[in-house]
């Protein structure tokens, strides 16, 4: 069936693809070749092949991914379908989504964790865990009961349940992320969003195992049982976070809801990219390896990567990772691997704001082969951070960020909470272009959780500002000026958020193309 397309692409592709050829492929590596996505760069002799899935279930923003049942590989629409992969034709690449459930019709919105136990499908949402069973083994869901429902809930779209394991003992571990940015966020008297829960195998017992996490979306175990966990920069994280689980450590984020006390250290700040998105370990010949994926920087629909992550000493001998990317591919939301051991992942597509569907049809599952006639891109030059800056134009950009007022709504040191976003890595989130294009369009995109919010009060004040964090007794408001507002939770009428950045557009009007210069290379300076 798909052969008919080999002829044509086979010219194109053997010339101008990035994913290149090194001599006459076989039969097999010329189907291949016929579906491998030519825009996608790649740092080992990979195959990044965009699956044909044109049938069943339609392919609209994919997320979680996992292997289940008979290693097929089951994916997650943000639209609540979920299904899995199957080869009708035998030519070893997936062209069907075949549906197992949709949680939408249960009244749930994006699953953010999967994993199977048996053919019980454990999916996280934002309100709860629920189970999927599939009693025939025809790969549809029979029925589905909640498992486990003790979860703080306001329907914001930030809040998530993810990062779903199993432990040895048939417990299940999850992330409930942060509701400090949620300025309507449901009674949490427990503590529990921003933290690491344990559930007992039949959903009625957990244990709160750490606190202080933002937006865990990948966490996994080695094969000696130790857990590991991939955090995402911002409030209070200085930048993208590895982490190893300590029992009852606190790792740093929120220090308003969970108070002042010592931090489990991170292991190390992850620079291939920005927003870790999963973590996955998988043995190959003989050895455990360690994948990472990234989402990229929102609305940034071209920037995302897959990296393998090796344990290493820093100089004092203390563990840390070294990073080496294997692949650029976009907006990576998940990874799984094939008991045959391809590596498969889900490339979101073009979300709105809050990381949920559009109305247009968009995202793909890609299957990742290893295969030692294509040719591999360099690695050298691909680090965004660039120690190549002239010392007396770093100085002048400083000069520029202080009386330009800069400094007056954002911090450098990757810990102060001011109005604005920390900069501190700010040269390893956005590359030059992106980071000038930042700076004039502020509005353009506004980075999760630094969006402002508007609160009406009873007696009909309004008050403008970003939302440091909630309880049920009061919300803490950072206004201009860095001035934290406390606001009894009684005195609210209402709370909106606001879509216009906080900052003013058109402050690099009046400078010259030197000064801009100057202020992005201190900017930039700044990167670890």
């Amino acid at each position: 069936m798909k052969s008919f397309l080999l002829c044509l692409t086979m010219v194109v592709l053997l010339s101008a693809c990035r994913q290149s050829v090194k001599n006459a492929p076989t039969d097999e590596e010329k189907l291949l070749t016929a579906y491998i996505d030519s825009t996608i760069r790649v740092y080992d002799s990979l195959a990044v092949i965009k699956l044909p899935i044109n049938n069943g279930v339609k392919i609209w923003n994919p997320g979680v991914l996992k292997t289940g049942p008979e290693g097929r590989i089951f994916g997650a629409n943000l639209t609540g379908e979920i299904y899995s992969l199957e080869d009708t034709d035998g030519d070893g690449l997936e062209d069907t989504a075949k549906l197992f459930c949709n949680v939408s019709e249960d009244g749930f919105r994006t699953p953010a964790g999967m994993v199977f136990k048996d053919w019980d499908l454990y999916v996280g949402l934002p309100q709860q865990i629920r189970v999927y069973r599939d009693t025939d083994h025809d790969f549809v869901a029979d029925t589905s009961f909640v498992f486990f429902d003790k979860i703080p809930y306001s329907d914001h779209p930030y809040e998530w349940t993810s990062g779903l394991n199993f432990d040895e003992d048939g417990w299940l571990y999850c992330i409930l992320t942060t509701d400090s940015w949620n300025p309507g966020a449901s009674p949490d008297p427990e503590k529990l969003r921003g933290s690491l829960l344990k559930i007992s195998p039949d959903g009625k017992e957990y244990e709160q195992l750490a606190t202080g996490l933002r937006s865990v979306h990948g966490m996994d175990f080695n094969a000696e049982g130790e857990l590991y966990m991939v955090d995402n920069q911002g409030g209070q994280n200085s930048g993208e976070e590895f982490l190893k689980y300590v029992k009852g450590g606190f790792y740093g984020h929120n220090t308003t809801k969970y108070g002042e006390q010592e931090e489990v250290p991170t292991m190390a700040y992850l620079e291939t990219e920005v927003a870790p998105s999963d973590l996955l370990f998988h043995e190959e010949n003989g050895k455990e390896e360690l994948y990472v994926s990234y989402y990229g920087p929102g609305e940034y629909w071209e920037r995302g990567a897959i990296a393998r992550i090796h344990f290493v000493e820093d100089e004092n001998g203390n563990p840390t990772v070294k990073e080496e990317i294997i692949t650029n591919l976009p907006k990576v939301s998940n990874i799984t691997f094939s008991e045959s051991g391809e590596l498969y992942a889900s490339r979101v597509g073009v979300t709105d704001y809050w990381y949920q569907k559009t109305d247009s049809l968009d995202g793909a599952i890609y299957k990742i082969k290893k295969a030692s006639w294509v040719i591999p891109d360099s690695r050298e030059g691909l680090s965004m951070a660039s120690t190549d800056l002239d010392a007396n134009s770093i100085e002048e950009g400083r000069i520029l960020f202080n009386t330009r007022a800069c400094a007056a709504c954002h911090s450098l040191d990757g810990t102060t909470e001011m109005l604005g976003p920390d900069l501190k890595n700010i040269g390893l989130f956005y590359n030059r272009k992106e980071l000038e294009e930042e700076i004039r369009e502020p509005s353009r995109r506004i980075k999760p959780g630094s969006f402002a919010s508007k609160i009406t009060m009873k007696n009909g004040e309004v008050q403008l500002g970003r939302v440091i964090t909630q309880n049920e007794e009061e919300l803490q408001l950072m206004l201009v000026g860095n001035q934290i507002k406390k606001i009894p939770t009684t005195e609210i009428a209402d709370t909106e958020l606001y879509p216009e950045s906080m900052m003013y557009p058109g402050l690099l009007d009046g400078l010259t193309r030197k000064e801009i210069d100057a202020l992005l290379d201190f900017l930039i300076s700044n990167a670890k």
